[in-house]
């Protein structure tokens, strides 16, 4: 077994990303290609038809709006859609130079364009329509003013829209007075996007260069990705408790501005003691960069900046409360993020329920230490949920994304005595059989796994094996789908291995290539049809029809054929569970609000395709009837619905006692967990578990 094997969901990677300076971009994209070949499970030939694809997908990467290049703009670029495979294989390096004085232009041309369109107000009662789903470039650079002006408009009504949800103003001045201001965060956003990729802190070239060697990669499999060096170390952030971080939370106010909404303990920001909780962020500024205007960035614009490096230090210009402006200057340190933990709860009722949540497959990337593991996290968090004395456990991976697939083997392990967990199959179709090597379990109890549409991967997996034993009740949605695993590569075979105890300063990129596919331990597939609950609940995701199946270039769904040893427990009374629950869902208000919202928002996901007429008073009622059922659904999930309490365990209310920033948290979650419907219902489920087993 490789001694690095990860499984990633899609978005979990920003598809264009910071790029270190590339001493030599052509060199760079040879070894990318060569690395490909060399390890994916499935690769694909260098040829014409690969070409246009790469073609393609990145020229709808780099301008997914279709809003900077024209058809004109494209003409001299249109030959290369046939040659990409040549320069790859080794032919010139003619088409990234091309392509990087072509996008430089067009972003150059785009932003006198939104100066122009933004200068005068925008018309709320003239008829005119905007494409969110297009096809086609703008023909000359006259269709594209145009598809910037409506674009410019849309992106204002919304604004408008949004500030119109809680408006309690006179509605007749209401378009009159808050225009401009929509009109001028609109520019101030669209300009600053295009500011950041002319200067971007790793230069124009680099951004492009890693766009193109992202799509090179994402053309093999949507989970194959290339990662230049801080986003390799960010990504490896990701997967642990620990990594680079400035320690603070940002968040927005009712008026469009970023604050800072948290301090993490023991960061940067908190020990400076100079950056409060409610200062409103007026600028960033990297060492040796341009200063950053935050006015008209969004938390996720704001938060983007923040991600760009792990090793310069940054300026942080602050309004406080009081109204004055300081600027602090922070590095990112290495710290630890409670909220990738995993966490404990009790829920008690007529039974007392242990709750475990589960945020990611997290695990620790050096091997010289003992850093945290989610397995025995989670082992650690039972055992202390044991001593209260649990009827049962519910275990939560939903909007769990995956992680270490060793972290979801040794997860499964903790609740299976022993024996097979799934099967491996490689690029040469060997398929090598999964296995817990521990004998023993650390909870044998009544178990249930909550899943939905976004639990992905390792939470596959794991929902996959407990199923396949009859180990657990999964309830919830159909996961995500994604069934392969990846591994880490470093492009440059005298580029050491990625580690968060070693920074990445210099050198080419890596690459994480899916090199295997997954299978359940009967041989049956996940990838590309998730894993089915055995008590299915509704879920709004299903409105927006995502999931493994829907990207592109997505690996096919198959199954193995290899025999396993597995011994399966004695069948879960599911019949009877899945009635009780069907009959509970149908007179739950909250979920029938669940169910309406859904077919709502279907229809709404199927209007994204349809032209917008830019008409406020038409633009504006759809907002309000929009709100309404946000509200209902809001107010559905904003009632405690539990007949349980939630507590915390003993070991836990000594610590929350001793810290008032933890002690907040906790509050926190004790609110979420009373009012989560979805974990009610799980907790009915249960009940009606341990009620059906122990008259056995």
């Amino acid at each position: 077994m490789r001694s690095l094997i990860f499984f990633l969901i899609t978005g979990c990677l920003l598809t264009v990303v910071h790029a270190q300076k590339l001493p030599n971009y052509e060199r760079e994209a040879r070894l990318l290609i060569h690395k490909l070949n060399e390890q994916h499970y499935s690769p694909k030939p260098v040829n014409d038809e690969f070409s246009g694809e790469v073609y393609d997908a990145l020229l709808r990467e780099i301008d997914p709006d279709k809003l900077f290049f024209t058809e004109a703009d494209l003409k001299p670029l249109l030959k290369y859609r046939s040659l990409l495979d040549d320069e790859l294989n080794g032919s010139g390096w003619n088409f990234f130079t091309s392509l990087a004085q072509v996008y430089k232009g067009c972003l150059q041309r785009s932003s006198a364009i939104i100066e122009e369109q933004s200068a005068a107000p925008f018309k709320k009662d003239f008829r005119e329509f905007f494409e969110y789903d297009t096809a086609k470039w703008p023909f000359n650079d006259q269709e594209r003013v145009y598809r910037w002006r409506h674009w410019l408009k849309y992106q204002a009504f919304n604004r408008l829209g949004d500030k119109l949800k809680n408006y309690t103003g006179n509605a007749a001045d209401f378009y009159t007075r808050h225009e401009p201001d929509a009109r001028l965060r609109g520019k101030q956003q669209e300009l600053r996007a295009i500011k950041r990729i002319l200067n971007h802190p790793s230069g124009f070239e680099a951004y492009l260069a890693a766009a193109y060697f992202q799509t090179i990669a994402s053309v093999f499999d949507p989970h194959t990705t290339y990662l230049p060096l801080t986003a390799m170390e960010n990504f490896m952030s990701s997967l642990s408790t620990e990594g680079y971080y400035f320690g603070v939370t940002l968040d927005e106010n009712d008026r469009g501005d970023v604050l800072i909404a948290a301090l993490a303990p023991g960061g940067p920001a908190w020990k400076s003691g100079e950056l409060h909780t409610s200062d409103i962020l007026l600028s960033l500024q990297w060492e040796g960069q341009e200063r950053i205007d935050v006015t008209g960035l969004s938390v996720e614009e704001a938060n983007d900046v923040l991600s760009d490096d792990n090793h310069q230090q940054m300026d942080f210009t602050v309004q406080t409360a009081s109204g004055l402006t300081r600027t602090v200057r922070l590095r990112k340190e290495k710290i630890s993020l409670e909220e990738n933990y995993a966490r404990s709860y009790l829920l008690k009722d007529k039974y007392t329920i242990g709750y475990i949540s589960l945020p990611d497959f997290y695990t620790r990337w050096s091997d010289e230490s003992e850093g945290t593991r989610c397995a025995s996290d989670v082992a650690k968090e039972i055992l202390n949920l044991k001593k209260e004395n649990i009827d049962g456990l519910i275990l939560d991976v939903r909007y769990n994304g995956g992680g270490s697939l060793q972290e979801a083997m040794a997860m499964a392990g903790i609740f299976i005595d022993e024996g097979a967990l799934g099967i491996l199959k490689d690029k040469a179709q060997h398929a090598t059989t999964l296995k817990d090597m521990n004998r023993g379990t650390v909870y044998d109890g009544p178990l249930i796994l909550m899943v939905n549409g976004q639990s992905a991967s390792a939470s596959e997996f794991l929902a996959a094996a407990l199923q396949d034993y009859h180990r657990a009740v999964i309830v919830g949605s159909t996961t995500f789908g994604k069934a392969t695993a990846q591994n880490f590569f470093p492009l440059d075979p005298a580029q050491k291995p990625p580690s968060l105890d070693n920074r990445l300063k210099q050198g080419t990129g890596y690459a994480s290539i899916t090199t295997d596919k997954i299978y359940r331990v009967t041989g049956g597939a996940v990838q590309g049809r998730g894993v089915c609950p055995d008590v299915v609940l509704p879920d709004l995701f299903e409105a927006l029809d995502l999931g493994e199946a829907r990207l592109p270039f997505a690996l096919p769904l198959d199954s193995v054929i290899k025999k396993t040893y597995y011994k399966p427990l004695l069948p879960l009374p599911l019949l009877s569970l899945k009635k009780n629950s069907s009959t509970r869902v149908q007179s739950s208000a909250p979920f029938q609000e669940v169910i309406k919202s859904r077919e709502w928002l279907a229809s709404e996901v199927k209007k994204k395709h349809e032209p917008v007429l830019l008409l406020w008073d038409d633009f504006s009622k759809h907002t309000i009837e929009q709100t309404k059922h946000y509200a209902l659904l809001e107010h559905a999930f904003s009632q405690s619905v539990g007949t349980y309490t939630v507590a915390n365990n003993q070991q836990d209310k000594q610590r929350v006692a001793l810290d008032e920033y933890t002690r907040k948290f906790n509050d926190t979650w004790l609110k979420k967990l009373a009012r989560d419907i979805y974990l009610a219902e799980a907790f009915n489920v249960m009940t009606d578990l341990i009620e059906e087993t122990s008259h056995k």
